[in-house]
């Protein structure tokens, strides 16, 4: 297991990028820029704020207020807006903002607007960005789930195979990576080993994707998670949450109101991070982390018989 000393880092880096995703919530926005500001590397980050436009009338309210917040927020090094002039949706509008700023970049910070982070965070993501290797990891998580880490685990970092949607970071060569369309869907799906191997980090992964190929969902995130296991790429995860979502109120697009996601946020008074070693899953992490994301056994059924009824089409020739 290898360590690195953060705060040694800081001082030969340069900070990556912040990308800032918004829609019709002025309030949630507002208090996500704040917990920004409290982190000490705020003012020498570059942000990107993105707002999406309207949907429907109803929002037309709602996201002109956003818009006029994010036009007069200061206390980073930079502020780049992009106000669209389409509703293009969450996941359109992650892939197409994120791969816009890697054109300029090679590094990038995600946020959306109802995540409220630790004043560590941008120093853990800078740090792991950092120390890390896209050649041996995927991604890095600002968001742990609440689960047991062995009492004499000594690192602040785990490895699993699951990307995190809630405050991440990657590198562009990962990134550029990525089959939107997952054009090799047929042949994963009907191979049960493959999606027994994409589901190492929880057995609501496949038809998480099966739902976004025939377009019941609209997710970004479970097709850079599959790129990630083709890629055969583990996440990095901290011990300690540095995210806390907002978003699990109701509000969120993706989100129903729910506890099972709270997690404290780091407290932390030192940013001295001791990251893992970048090729060792620990297994019972790995193991807590997948029970906590796997479905109920109801739940689990249901998933089976959509599975097994989208594979006989699938060998039958019908397509999605």
């Amino acid at each position: 297991m290898l360590v690195v000393r953060a705060l040694l880092i800081f001082n030969h880096m340069k900070t990556v990028p912040i990308l800032l995703f918004t829609y019709n919530r002025p309030q949630h926005t507002r208090l996500t820029v704040e917990a920004l500001l409290k982190n000490p590397l705020a003012n020498q980050s570059h942000l990107y704020v993105f707002s999406d436009e309207a949907k429907s009338p109803a929002d037309r309210e709602a996201v002109d207020t956003v818009r006029a917040y994010l036009n007069q927020i200061k206390g980073f090094a930079s502020v780049s807006k992009v106000f669209h002039k389409q509703n293009k949706g969450l996941a359109k509008s992650i892939i197409e903002g994120v791969s816009e700023v890697f054109q300029i970049h090679d590094k990038a910070i995600v946020l959306e607007d109802d995540l409220e982070t630790s004043p560590h965070f941008l120093q853990f993501m800078n740090a792991a960005l950092n120390y890390y290797s896209p050649q041996k990891v995927w991604s890095i998580a600002g968001y742990t789930p609440n689960i047991k880490i062995p009492d004499n685990y000594v690192y602040d970092s785990y490895l699993v195979h699951r990307n995190c949607s809630w405050g991440w970071a990657t590198w562009k060569q990962n990134w550029m990576k990525v089959d939107w369309e997952v054009k090799d869907f047929k042949t994963f799906f009907t191979d049960k080993n493959q999606r027994y191997q994409f589901e190492r980090g929880g057995n609501d992964l496949s038809v998480m994707l099966l739902k976004q190929q025939k377009q019941i969902i609209d997710s970004w995130s479970v097709r850079f998670n599959y790129a990630a296991y083709k890629n055969n790429k583990p996440s990095v995860y901290p011990t300690q949450s540095f995210i806390n979502n907002r978003g699990v109120d109701g509000s969120g697009t993706n989100m129903k109101r729910s506890g099972k996601y709270d997690s404290a946020l780091f407290k932390g008074i030192s940013a001295d991070f001791k990251f893992c070693s970048d090729d060792v899953v620990h297994p019972a992490i790995a193991h807590h982390f997948k029970q906590f994301y796997n479905v109920s056994l109801y739940r689990r059924l249901i998933n089976g018989c959509k599975t097994q009824m989208a594979v006989w089409d699938y060998k039958k020739g019908n397509n999605y």
